[in-house]
């Protein structure tokens, strides 16, 4: 077993980005459940730690106990979802329906979130910065998501 010490950190670590407004409002509009948001998570942490691979199953938040095999599948279900979702950005780039411009917004809308995220860190306005954020997102990304954001080539 993997020292508790460690394995409390990461669940609290877990917890505290799991709980993240900003997490919450991305991952309810992504490829990943939230048992797989934890298991990349846990996976990253205890990487970090240079932890056996049969113990890294440990490092996800308190719940039901979970089996190696469960873990395994759930974390290679996660890493084809991102997989995934890399490859459709490469394929619409390929096909001309989300060219190179397409994709500087959300670098910029990742850099967006990033510096209100410090920003609420030093402000301590967490609940007001995070609305204001939370509806500068859902404006952003509904807008890039409409039809006319990708090319009319098809």
């Amino acid at each position: 077993m993997p020292d508790l010490s460690n394995i409390t950190e990461a669940h609290e670590s877990l917890r505290n980005l799991t709980q993240d407004q900003v997490t919450k409002l991305l991952l309810a509009n992504s490829q990943l459940t939230l048992t797989q948001l934890e298991t990349l998570l846990a996976d990253s942490i205890a990487t970090g730690e240079e932890v056996k691979r049969t113990r890294k199953r440990f490092y996800r938040p308190i719940g039901a106990k979970i089996t190696r095999g469960s873990y395994n599948r759930t974390l290679i279900q996660a890493q084809n979802n991102v997989i995934r979702s890399i490859y459709t950005v490469l394929l619409l780039g390929y096909l001309r329906l989300f060219d190179t411009a397409s994709l500087q917004p959300f670098v910029e809308l990742a850099d967006t979130i990033e510096s209100y995220v410090q920003e609420t860190k030093v402000s301590k306005s967490n609940h007001d910065s995070t609305r204001h954020l939370e509806d500068r997102l859902r404006e952003f990304i509904s807008a890039l998501a409409k039809r006319h954001s990708f090319k009319d080539t098809l």
